[in-house]
């Protein structure tokens, strides 16, 4: 189930109850566990394209919305297990949070905070592309243009002022 909140931002004193005017507690099965993913326009990002000189950072405004959300279920007797908390300056408008409510496939209660979606997702593809490299399974000209590649299908841009050539990391 997804739930997307207009004219919202995690620091919003109201958030609670904006998002529970949304879901409907009852219909939800109170035997089940849920994961919840949280999409947010992090403001904190200076610019509309990533840039390695961008402090990606976690903050408190982060665990306290995550809390604020965590209760909101307590109180209607449904129980969250993992909570993913992934900001973004390309998917969203800016006031906007998108929240997926799914089926827990975890028995331990966890979060996960990743201040930019994009850099994460662009981790998790480098890793896997320094995995195949390493493994011998591409060449090193395929390795720098999918990396090149996946950097610009994420406006993810190096520092144009630094004269040497460095990935992100």
């Amino acid at each position: 189930m997804n739930y997307r909140l207009s004219n919202s931002n995690i620091t919003d004193l109201n958030v609670a109850d904006v998002l529970g005017k949304k879901i409907n507690f009852d219909s939800l099965d109170k035997n089940q566990e849920y994961d919840i993913s949280a999409e947010f326009y992090n403001k904190d990002l200076r610019e509309e394209m990533l840039n390695e000189s961008v402090a990606y950072e976690i903050k408190r405004k982060h665990y306290a919305f995550i809390k604020t959300v965590r209760d909101l279920f307590e109180r209607n007797s449904l129980k969250i297990n993992k909570f993913y908390l992934m900001g973004t300056v390309i998917d969203l408008d800016q006031n906007e949070i998108n929240i997926s409510l799914l089926k827990s496939n975890y028995d331990k209660k966890s979060n996960t905070i990743w201040p930019c979606k994009e850099i994460f997702i662009f981790e998790e593809s480098k890793n896997k592309l320094d995995s195949l490299l390493i493994n011998d399974q591409i060449s090193e000209e395929d390795y720098e243009s999918n990396l090149e590649l996946l950097k610009d299908e994420l406006n993810i841009y190096e520092n144009e002022d630094e004269h040497e050539h460095r990935y992100i990391n």
